[in-house]
């Protein structure tokens, strides 16, 4: 078997994924159960939106996860990102909540809040006038903040955020083959950035909101 082909940074596909969370600990309004229903929200936006202004989001929920229980992925994980390739850049923020409300319509709040606070905030033109890994990342940590305030107005309480941004002209390029861990009081977690052509089509597929 012939060894695979270095990855080229100026063409192959990347994805940000999450391959395992822990929930350390649940809030106040579940100790009588025992039981969370923590979900993930995340947001990217990569250079690409330079020419297309698009916003990259997924959202997915896990019902009856007990304190102390670790959730982990098959395939190579959740995606936050991609497949696809951010060109010079993508921000990323991740964010998990624990719901106090139905989640059969999480999809549609986060794209609501994302395409409300888009128009509002005027992001097409702020993205197509010039956008920098800077700027991406300050407007990534503006969208999650309102994905989130409009999921706590459901009485859902949030529980931990990580944010990132990729390089491509850095090595190893975006980070690939890299695994980063954080956490807080709540939640422990683990994000990879890894090469990847096409989705393994094992979980909830990255949706766009082109402006």
């Amino acid at each position: 078997m012939s060894p695979s082909p270095p990855f080229d940074k100026t063409r192959d596909n990347i994805a940000v994924v999450l391959k395992q969370f822990t929930l350390k600990k649940v809030s106040e309004n579940f100790f009588d159960s025992g039981k969370a229903e923590p979900y993930i929200v995340s947001v990217a936006i990569d250079s690409n939106s330079l020419t297309v202004p698009t916003i990259h989001f997924n959202a997915l929920p896990f019902p009856n996860v007990r304190k102390g229980d670790t959730v982990s992925f098959d395939g190579q994980g959740h995606l936050i990102y991609g497949p696809a390739h951010p060109g010079a850049f993508v921000a990323y923020s991740i964010l998990f909540m624990e719901s106090d409300s139905d989640l059969r319509e999480l999809g549609t709040v986060v794209e609501d809040a994302v395409r409300s606070h888009a128009s509002n905030a005027g992001l097409k033109a702020t993205l197509a006038a010039g956008l920098s890994s800077a700027l991406a990342a300050t407007l990534v940590g503006n969208l999650i903040g309102v994905v989130a305030g409009a999921l706590k107005h459901n009485k859902d309480d949030e529980l931990f955020r990580r944010s990132g941004t990729l390089l491509r002209d850095v090595t190893p390029a975006f980070d690939i083959l890299r695994t980063y861990e954080s956490g807080n009081e709540y939640i422990d977690c683990q994000t990879a950035i890894v090469p990847l052509r096409v989705s393994n089509h094992l979980g909830t597929s990255v949706r766009c909101v082109t402006l």
